[in-house]
């Protein structure tokens, strides 16, 4: 028996429908019927996540709780947050989930393990997710080699992720993301690990592709469709 979906989405709107789109299309199926029933609450008026961490804005655990209590009332049996950034709050939200809630840096670091675990893995994410360590953390725990970016190439990045959100021409967006790769491969990633779920959205336009990357969204994907009962392509 298959079980529903929850989605806790608009962090941002983009990266929550690329989500779905990794969703429909890593399911295995034979027709309609057989794919996942699926509840998405896209609230971009979630408070940003930097700000609430960095400079006392406004908390965004009241409205990702808001949304978790939305979802199970309407069937989710299962939760999923694809925002790597939010999950800096998972530990304030879960307990008002009655249903389990997937935690997603988890699910990415297994992939990083099991596909990967003796190459150096190039960790490109939010501030958030890099100050907080909530990537980096468990791959020393587990002896995964990685290493970071400069603080330009952050800079560089959470740039790029902006740009996503406002709808900037993401030809050029996957250009100049082209070029914080290729440095970071000179210092020694045998691949990348896209810790926000912008950057598989640039992925999408990268003409001519020579990296190996752990697609953070595609990884929740597959880890929801499995939880949820079904089978994934592949």
């Amino acid at each position: 028996m298959q079980k529903s979906l929850g989605v806790l989405g608009g962090m941002g709107p983009l990266a929550s429908a690329n989500f779905m789109r990794q969703l429909v299309e890593s399911t295995k199926v034979n027709g309609d019927q057989d794919h996942l029933r699926v509840y998405l609450d896209s609230n971009a008026k979630i408070p940003a996540r930097p700000a609430a961490i960095f400079s006392d804005g406004e908390s965004p655990v009241p409205y990702m709780c808001d949304s978790i209590k939305k979802l199970e009332s309407i069937g989710a049996e299962i939760i999923v947050m694809p925002c790597i950034t939010a999950h800096a709050f998972y530990d304030k939200i879960v307990g008002s989930a009655s249903v389990p809630f997937l935690y997603m840096p988890q699910i990415v670091i297994k992939a990083c393990s099991d596909n990967f675990a003796r190459k150096t893995a190039g960790v490109l994410s939010t501030e958030v997710t890099a100050k907080l360590g909530l990537l980096t953390k468990p791959m020393d725990e587990l002896n995964l080699p990685y290493i970071t970016p400069k603080q330009s190439e952050q800079d560089e990045i959470m740039r790029l992720i902006m740009e996503v959100k406002v709808n900037g021409d993401m030809t050029e967006i996957a250009k100049d993301f082209s070029k914080v790769l290729d440095a970071m491969s000179t210092r020694g990633a045998d691949y990348f690990v896209l810790g926000c779920t912008e950057l598989p959205v640039i992925m999408n336009y990268c003409e001519g592709n020579r990296y190996v990357f752990i697609d953070t969204t595609l990884e929740l994907a597959k880890a929801a469709i499995l939880e949820c009962g079904s089978e994934i392509i592949g």
